[in-house]
């Protein structure tokens, strides 16, 4: 159905600068059945080609236009060789497609976007083994990929109290235990 070059010079944050917003189709190389209608993404505080690396939320779709995860968070949108801009599908039309003004995305974004300004010294940092990731994620512990660690919010007692029960909440040398 799509042509695809062998690489592309663009990451989603260069395609959306030269789209003028979101709202266009993009397919990630490794992806075979799938396609990306890029719906909202969280605001550049940073110059090119990163742009401090907002989140990304994307509806994913099968070539066909069925529906495979609404609002999902992008992985990788500043990688670039990763991201193809493509043409509107045939079958996207507005009675498919979800709105992009639609008040779910603002409110997930905005929870994206809360997490990624939280400042270092609002947050509890924790030590979380790969393998145990998920349970993390239960416990509502976000990854920040800049300091690639897990964190929690210092004025969460609920998830502190879990963090400590599952051994998440550690020191590292030189800093103090919080209890």
């Amino acid at each position: 159905m799509f042509d695809l070059p062998a690489f592309c010079d663009m990451n989603i944050f260069d395609m959306s600068v030269a789209h003028g917003g979101f709202g266009f189709w993009a397919r990630r190389t490794t992806w075979d059945n799938s396609c990306a209608r890029i719906v909202a993404i969280g605001l550049f505080t940073q110059p090119p080609p990163y742009f401090g690396n907002p989140p990304v939320l994307a509806d994913i779709y099968s070539l066909t236009g069925q529906m495979k995860e609404r609002a999902a968070t992008l992985p990788m949108p500043g990688a670039y060789r990763n991201w193809l801009q493509i043409e509107e599908p045939s079958w996207a039309t507005p009675d498919v497609l979800s709105p992009l003004d639609d008040p779910v995305l603002r409110a997930r974004l905005s929870r994206l976007e809360r997490g990624r300004f939280c400042q270092a010294s609002e947050r509890i940092r924790l030590t979380v083994p790969y393998a145990r990731k998920d349970e993390a994620k239960a416990l509502g512990a976000r990854w920040d990929a800049v300091n690639r660690e897990w964190w929690i919010p210092q004025d969460n007692p609920d998830a502190k109290r879990k963090a400590v029960r599952l051994g998440f909440l550690r020191t590292k040398p030189g800093e103090a235990q919080i209890r």
